[in-house]
């Protein structure tokens, strides 16, 4: 049981199926799992070969560990964000990736972000996001919890807009002292 189990907190928890997608997507794609680091996979708590729900912890740890073998040397922060690009990138290669990239392209940069809320929803059992529309190609979007690599997140938001066809695309964020993070996102 954990602490947060016996504290009576719902424990933070990413579904198993976005573990088997990020896997499929990023790990797999770009040939990142070699006998090493399939070895520090599973010290972390993550089989490659049996995905199931892991908590939050376990989770940034993998961001950051397949952060690190992507791009060696690199600041965290920046291998990061090409981590969420790259997610980004794998689930618009997939099969249902490919249709809602057709679907998203459709509704364009606004409405995608508009959903945003019902994209995370599916993902874990913690993230929210408020969006909020201050002109018709800048947004404010609120994630309640970023599991303190906002980057990821703001490389998530920016492949997904260049996907579905933004153009000078500007993604600032701040930290808010809840442990919030705030994206003003504009494209063209």
């Amino acid at each position: 049981m954990t602490d947060a189990a016996r504290d009576g907190e719902k424990e933070k928890v990413i579904f198993a199926h976005t573990l088997q997608a990020f896997i499929q997507r990023v790990i797999m794609r770009r040939a990142l799992l070699s006998i090493e680091f399939d070895k520090e996979l599973r010290a972390l708590g993550v089989d490659v070969s049996r995905p199931k729900e892991v908590n939050l912890a376990t989770w940034v740890a993998l961001l950051r560990a397949c952060a690190k073998k992507m791009s060696p040397g690199a600041p965290e922060d920046e291998a990061l964000e090409q981590v969420g690009r790259e997610m980004m990138q794998g689930y618009s290669e997939g099969l249902v990736g490919r249709a809602m990239t057709i679907v998203l392209k459709l509704i364009g940069p606004r409405r995608s972000l508009l959903r945003m809320m019902e994209n995370y929803a599916t993902a874990d059992n913690m993230t929210t996001v408020k969006v909020v529309e201050v002109t018709p190609t800048t947004m404010e979007l609120e994630f309640n919890s970023t599991g303190d690599m906002p980057t990821y997140v703001r490389g998530i938001l920016s492949e997904m807009l260049r996907t579905v066809g933004a153009r000078d695309i500007k993604i600032d964020y701040r930290t808010l002292p809840s442990s919030a993070t705030v994206y003003s996102v504009s494209w063209t």
